[in-house]
């Protein structure tokens, strides 16, 4: 009988040693993540930024940095510019390497950018290059910026970039997940699909921005001259005040058809239409405060008075229309 405690004892030794050397290969292997691929970008051109086609031509490469528990995704084959109307992929190329795989992929591309002219010429535009794998979602392929430890960060430009009339300000590479609401008709998948996206973006500021203000609106101001003189003739001389106030209206409204030549279409009214459209306004005014002191000098004052007065309203009234000027001018170039 003192034997069967012992013999238990021995089992329960036993089995706890058992547990300890058995390798736990039955339990189930966690389920495996995303391949988290770093990526960076770096640009050697940008050209042919276009206000009346909302576009911009850019050249880039692009490198990703992916794990090797990616398996046989490769975003490198696959990789696109959502937001691109045209695209030209030049080169690509892909190296094995003991982390994982490296691969370059050189793009040509003219994209499609949401231009605000509100502030033209002194505006500043922010272009964006949106890419995304065109097979794996978020659960295949996660992109994240490839931030060096010499701390650059994941986008650069070339020192031999310059685009014509712009100057460039802040760059940034971010990347987040983009939803659609849509499977692609994947039964595996409801509701929605989920894709990593980067994002490139490039702030740009015009340059010699009072030059092109002076030169699209060079006929509106001479048109605004031309009206100030007209109003200081004799008031005796009726056809010539006439002929050049309505000329002068007439070349205002021709600059402002040069003006909507140069920039497309917009539903607010942006610095150049608010300036143009306080010239009009101005000369329409004076044209009509001229014709009621031509009745005045035919009925109530002499001519001579009724020029004096004609004189006066001249000064007044171009002071008042470029003080405008100038003051809507200041405020956008105070808000940029």
């Amino acid at each position: 009988m003192p034997r069967l405690p012992l013999l238990a004892v021995t089992a329960l030794v036993c089995a706890s040693l058992l547990a300890h050397t058995v390798p736990a290969a039955a339990q189930p292997a966690p389920a495996a993540g995303p391949g988290r691929t770093r990526v960076g970008a770096f640009v050697t051109s940008l050209a042919d930024i276009s206000e009346t086609q909302r576009r911009f031509d850019i050249t880039f490469w692009v490198w990703l940095l992916s794990p090797g528990t990616i398996g046989t995704v490769n975003p490198a084959m696959t990789l696109e510019i959502t937001n691109a109307a045209t695209v030209e992929r030049q080169y690509s190329v892909t190296a094995e390497t003991p982390g994982g795989r490296t691969s370059q992929v050189k793009f040509r591309a003219s994209v499609r950018a949401r231009f605000d002219f509100r502030d033209f010429p002194f505006d500043h535009q922010r272009l964006r290059v949106n890419l995304e794998d065109a097979e794996s979602d978020i659960h295949a392929v996660e992109f994240v910026p490839d931030v060096q430890a010499a701390g650059r960060g994941a986008l650069s430009v070339s020192r031999d970039l310059d685009p014509q009339d712009w100057a460039i300000g802040r760059m940034a590479l971010t990347t987040h997940t983009h939803r659609e609401p849509t499977t692609y008709g994947d039964p595996s998948t409801t509701g929605y699909s989920e894709y990593s996206r980067v994002v490139i973006e490039i702030d740009i500021a015009r340059r010699h921005s009072m030059r092109i203000l002076v030169t699209l609106l060079l006929g509106t101001f001479m048109s605004l001259i031309v009206a100030f003189f007209a109003v200081l003739l004799p008031i005796q001389q009726s056809p010539p005040r006439y002929t050049l106030l309505s000329g002068a209206i007439f070349v205002c409204i021709s600059n402002r058809l040069l003006v909507d030549s140069r920039l497309p279409g917009s539903s607010t009214l942006g610095l150049l239409d608010q300036m143009q459209l306080c010239a009009i306004v101005g000369l329409l005014a004076l044209t009509g405060l001229s014709l009621l002191l031509t009745n005045l000098a035919e009925k109530r004052v002499t001519p001579a008075r009724a020029t004096q007065l004609s004189q006066r309203l001249a000064f007044t009234w171009i002071a008042v229309v470029f003080a405008v000027e100038v003051l809507l001018v200041l405020s956008r170039r105070t808000g940029a």
